[in-house]
C-alpha cells in the first residue's frame, strides 16, 4: 500500500510544489480540499507550474469538501 502525506501545517505554494512534482514524477495524487474555490485556486496554480494534468474532481470526504486528481500529462 502507497503511503499518503498529511501536508495540511505547510504554506499553501509548498504543498503545491510537493504536489505538482510528485504527478509530474509519475504519481496520481488525490488532494482533499475545502471548497470549490480552494479547489480552483490549487488546480489553476499546478497547471500554471507545472506539467501536470487533472484527472477528475469529485465531491470529497467530509461534506463541503472536493477531492481533486492529479496525473502526469500523457497518462
Amino acid at each position: 500500500m502507497k503511503g499518503f502525506a498529511d501536508l495540511a501545517d505547510l504554506p499553501e505554494d509548498e504543498r503545491i510544489g510537493i504536489i505538482g512534482e510528485a504527478a509530474m514524477g509519475g504519481s496520481l495524487i488525490g488532494v482533499v480540499v475545502d471548497d470549490d474555490a480552494k479547489a480552483d485556486r490549487y488546480i489553476r496554480k499546478l497547471t500554471e507550474r507545472f506539467k501536470v494534468r487533472i484527472v477528475d474532481r469529485s465531491t470529497g470526504p467530509v461534506k463541503g469538501s472536493v477531492l481533486v486528481r492529479v496525473g502526469p500529462v500523457g497518462h
